[in-house]
Order: structure tokens, then sequence, then C-alpha cells
């Protein structure tokens, strides 16, 4: 207990005993392990926020802890042991939820091990699995629901501080040790504990009842206010200076921080007629019983800026400029950014790239400008202000409605309207005012849109797109008749062609009559000669996919390119087959 203690309080205090360092990861190193081979004895392997699949194998005097016991997740590559502590001495592993695991920690032949201020959640096999000879404090932990929480063949392992939630079985001991160094421990829907089987394996000073986690769901373990699990254990919680709680977030070494802030919501409060500007927020409450209960409730941070992410949050005119980021709301989880003063610069021209005259339409593309948060697309015949169109980020259209046989003249300009960033932190209510990670950020548009100076140019005439003669748009005779129906992909694709590429140049229109002079008679004596038919699409089908590569085929006709290609295959083989068939 003594070097759990020790430890505790060097690492609050941001200090370590001399020669050792702090190895950071992932700013130094790219895994954990790799920060573990690479560390001296005495070293301590820091870990940030995030979430890292590996097995880890721990060694000697090297102590490896979360930066965030709730945020800081370790997940197995392997169904080996999530971690192994085998053959070494004086290795602490501290601050980690350990998630989708066989066996979380594996100990044997290993003495002076500490194991603290860890969520075990959900292992398949046992949380910890602790064998004859080893000796480990197991102090401060969370087990939630999983097959075994510990499995021990001695009672050299000390248990103390801990909450048991939801296991199949808490703690398994040879006969004789159920309640042998076991202390401070809360216990509650443990499938080996239930009425009438409650009077083995808890040990001394035991409560039993619901903990009251925050979120279990969300891996939020913090204590609602009013749980009988808050100053329940034994020895001093490093975050209030009081008696320690049971579970993670007690005890000498436990992360202060509280959880994230989630569901923060953003909303135009402006009004019909702004200036001024102003966004509403709303927020979930955080539960912790350290942010929204006791004596002293904690309270809130709104950080904000203007037009870019975060963080930082620089933002500076709130308040009509009184109230500079961050804002301190109090224990409120609802708050109005008053009196903006929003502005940006306007963004630069995009290029219109293609006007693509179609029947009635046009279709307009142009080239992405950055930053912009939407296009006006400008029109007209006598002049290009007759009309617009206001778009989203998209950077394409088509306009509608147009006159065949006349020209028109198009134009886009971008769009910027100013954008905060905005996000959140809880603050709890200690002497050390502990200061959550932030909110997911959100993001709320408000104030006046500036447009850039418009894009070139372009003209474009809409014209009738017609075969020749005029038939219902099932005039690919053929094609229609070997793959057995105008609605086929095959026909639409060729139809295309005729269409966009054949119709629009004098040598592909007379392509198209001499085509609908003789398609009818030729699709007559398809239809008749049945036998035919799959050697025609075995034809066909190159035309087919030659024809969606000038078109510049969507990915979605890429999709029925390759189903081509595999049919022409199929094809060709089963002729081969007949051809073989008829020789033998």
């Amino acid at each position: 207990m003594e070097r759990l203690i020790a430890a505790g309080l060097l690492c609050v205090a941001g200090i370590s005993a001399s020669p050792a360092a702090d190895l950071a990861v992932p700013g130094e190193f790219d895994s954990i392990q790799a920060a573990i081979d690479a560390a001296d004895p005495g070293d301590v392997v820091l870990v940030e926020p995030g979430t890292y699949t590996e097995n880890l194998v721990m060694r000697t005097d090297i102590d490896v802890r979360g930066r965030e016991t709730a945020r800081t997740l370790l997940e197995p590559e392997s169904a080996d042991p999530t971690v192994s502590m085998a053959g070494i001495q004086g290795a602490t592993l501290a601050n980690f939820t350990i998630i989708d695991a066989t066996i979380g920690v594996l100990i044997a032949n290993s003495g002076d091990l500490v194991i603290a201020n860890v969520v075990f959640d959900a292992a398949t096999n046992a949380a910890i699995d602790v064998d004859l000879n080893s000796t480990v404090e197991i102090t401060n932990n969370v087990f939630f629901e999983n097959a075994t929480a510990i499995r021990r063949l001695s009672d050299a392992s000390r248990i103390e501080n801990n909450l048991f939630v939801g296991n199949t079985t808490t703690i398994a001991s040879p006969v004789g040790l159920f309640d042998s160094n076991i202390a401070f421990n809360g216990f509650f829907d443990n499938d080996d504990l239930r009425p009438g089987d409650i009077d083995t394996a808890l040990g001394t000073d035991f409560q039993i009842g619901d903990p009251e986690f925050v979120d279990p769901a969300a891996r939020d373990f913090h204590l609602r206010a009013g749980s009988q699990a808050i100053d329940a254990g034994t020895g001093t919680d490093v975050i209030d200076d009081s008696v320690a709680d049971l579970g993670a977030y007690g005890g000498v070494g436990a992360d202060a921080r509280p959880f994230p802030v989630s569901g923060l919501t953003p909303s135009d409060a402006s009004g019909a007629s702004p200036p001024p500007f102003a966004i509403a927020l709303g927020w979930d409450p955080n539960l912790d019983y350290r942010v929204s209960g006791g004596a002293t409730p904690g309270s809130y941070r709104v950080y904000y800026r203007q037009n870019g992410d975060g963080p930082p949050y620089p933002g500076t005119d709130a308040g009509g400029g009184a109230q500079p980021s961050p804002i301190d709301v109090g224990n409120q989880t609802e708050f109005v950014l008053e009196n903006l003063a929003p502005g940006i610069d306007a963004p630069v021209a995009p290029q219109l790239l293609a006007a693509d005259p179609r029947n009635e339409t046009v279709v307009l593309s142009w080239s992405d400008v950055p930053g912009a948060t939407g296009y006006r697309v400008s029109y007209g015949i006598a002049s290009i202000d007759e009309n617009t169109i206001d778009l989203g980020e998209a950077t394409g259209t088509t306009v509608t409605g147009l006159a065949n046989g006349t020209t028109y003249q198009f134009a886009v300009a971008a769009a910027r309207r100013p954008v905060y960033h905005i996000a959140v932190t809880a603050v709890d209510g200690t002497q050390n005012r502990n200061e959550s990670a932030f909110s997911e950020e959100a993001e709320m548009a408000v104030g006046a849109t500036s447009f850039s100076v418009r894009s070139n140019t372009l003209r474009s005439t809409p014209e009738v797109t017609v075969p020749v003669p005029d038939l219902p748009d099932k005039g690919c005779f053929i094609a229609t008749a070997a793959f057995g129906a105008h609605w086929q992909p095959q026909v639409a694709i060729l139809r295309d062609f005729r269409d966009r590429v054949l119709l629009r140049n004098a040598f592909g229109r007379g392509f198209v009559a001499w085509y609908y002079e003789q398609g009818p008679q030729a699709a007559a004596w398809l239809n008749q000669h049945s036998q035919l038919k799959a050697p025609v699409r075995a034809v066909l089908l190159p035309l087919v996919a030659a024809a969606l590569v000038l078109l510049a085929a969507t990915p979605a006709q890429w999709v029925v390119l390759g189903g081509l290609l595999l049919a022409w295959h199929r094809t060709g083989r089963s002729r081969r087959r007949d051809h073989d068939g008829v020789g033998r």
C-alpha cells in the first residue's frame, strides 16, 4: 500500500523520482509496447486518451498509466491476455479501461505489483488472473460484467476499494481463502452473490448495493450524488482530499478529470431581424457527484471561436466583447452567446468548368472553393442577373425550365457565412477545479453571407435530343431484341450514348438515321432466330463498355460495367463449350 500511495502522490504532483522519465504515447512512441520496451527502470509510460489495440508485456519497475481512465481504452489484438505481468517485480498498471479481453491481466511469478484505477469491462474469461507465487495490490478498480472478476490461487493478493458489478463470478479463491486479504469493496448484481449466498468472497467492511454509476453504457463509471460508494473506502482521495471512494475514481492515483460533456446542441437565437446575433446552447448534465451534486457543485465552461476549428478557442466577441472564451456559466446546462459580431472575408471566385446542354436543361459544374459554405448560380438570356439559384456546398447543379434553342449565359459565385465553433467542458467543485476534456465540437452559422466575385461566364443552348424517327425512347432495336427489354441497363447505356454523343455531330446523326431505317427489320429477324441472341449480346457488350468509358461513367455505372464484362466472359465460355460439344 505504501508503494501505491507514493506512486499516486508523485503522479498527481506531476513529478517522478529521479532519474525516472515519462515516455509519452503516442507523442514519442507509436505504441504502448514500444514505450515499455524503451523504458529504463523507474520510468513511467504515460498514455494519452485513445483506443490502443495491442497486447502488452510488462517489465520490471516500469509503470504504465493512462492519462484518463474513461478515454484511454486498451483492447487486445489477439486472444492472449491483454496485459501480461510474468516474472517481473515492482510494476504498476493504472488508469485504463480494458475492453473486449479474454483475460484482462495475467500475473505469474511476479511481486510488488499494483493494479489501480482500472475499469475491466466484460472480460470473457477473467479480468485479473493471479497465480500462486505472485503478490499484487488490486485497489480502486471497477469490475463490470466480467465472466470472473478476479481469480487468485493464494491470499497474497490484496483486494480493496473495488466495485464488483454484474459479474458472473466475483472473486474465485481456493477453499479457506474466500475472505482473506479482502476489504472495503462494494458488490452489486453479481451472479454468485445472490440473496442467500452473500456470505463468501466479500471480506471485511464490505457493502452490498447499487453504486449508482453515471452511465455504464458510455463507460462513465463516475459516481452519482448519493452513491453509497462515496467516502466508503480506506485511505484518501487525491481528487478532493476526503476519505477514498470505492471504484476507479477513488484513491491516491485516481484520474481527476470529469467525464466530457455530451449532447451539445446550438441553435440560432438571433431573432427575426438581426443584429444583434445570438446562439443558444444546450447540453446534457454531467451527473458525476463532484460536478452536479454536493454542497459545492461544479460548473461548465463554454469555449468558442469564429471561422475555424478548435482548440484553441480564442473567441472574443460574445457579450459585445465582454465575454471572451472561455465563459464560466455556473452549474447550468443552457447558455446564450449574445451580442455576437460575426464577420468573414469573401471567398475567392470559383471556376465554372462546364455548361452542358440537355433537353430544356443545362448541367453546370464548377471548381470547389475552400471554406465556401454555399454557391450562387446566376443566369439569363439578355442579362446574367435575370435569375439566381442559391445552393449548398455542392459543386454542380442542373438548371431546368429552359427553352430549347435559346442561348443562356451562366456564372457562379462562392458564398461564405460566418461559422462559430463551440465546445463545452465540465469543471468539478473540488479545491482543484478539475476540468474535463472538450465536448464534441458544435458548429453554428450566423451573420451575413459574403459572396465572391463571379466566375467566368459560359453560354449554352438547350436542345431537343429525340431519336430519328421519334419512337418513345425505345429505338435501340437490335439491343432491345438481344437483351430482351428496352429498360435493360445495357440498352439504356446505348440509348444514352446515342443522345449525348451521336446526336451532337453530323456524322453521328447520319448514323442514327441509317440505323433507324435498318434497325427494325434487323430486330424482327433476330426475334425470329432467338438462338442468335446470345452471340449478338456477346458482340454488343464490348460496345456497351466502350460507351460507358466515353460517357465518363458514374460509380454506379462502373458496377454495371463490371457485370457486363463478367457476362461477356461467361457468354464466350458458353459459346466455346457449345462449339466443343458440336465437335464431339
